[in-house]
C-alpha cells in the first residue's frame, strides 16, 4: 500500500503534463490538418518561414507557390496555420 501511495505524485505529474501539453498539441495538429486539406488552387498562404505566395498546383505532399520572383515547391506541412 505504501508503494502505491509513493507513486501517486509521479502519476499526477504525468497526468498534468498530458493535460497541459499533449491534448492542446493534438488539437492544433488536427486543426492544421483540416486547414491543409482545405487549401485550393488560388489561395494565398504563408509558409512557416514567412514566405507569402499563391497556390498554383497541389500534389500529394507538396504545394507549388507563385512568389514575386518565380515558383517555389514546399511541403504541405510547412504551410503556416494562424
Amino acid at each position: 500500500m505504501d508503494e502505491l501511495i509513493a507513486l501517486i505524485p509521479l502519476i499526477s505529474v504525468f497526468l498534468i503534463f498530458y493535460v497541459i501539453l499533449y491534448i492542446p498539441q493534438r488539437r492544433r495538429q488536427k486543426k492544421h490538418k483540416i486547414y491543409i486539406d482545405s487549401i485550393s488552387i488560388g489561395d494565398q498562404v504563408i509558409t512557416d518561414s514567412g514566405i507569402h505566395g499563391r497556390v498554383v498546383n497541389i500534389k500529394d505532399d507538396t504545394i507549388i507557390l507563385v512568389i514575386k520572383k518565380g515558383e517555389l515547391e514546399i511541403l504541405k506541412s510547412n504551410i503556416s496555420f494562424n
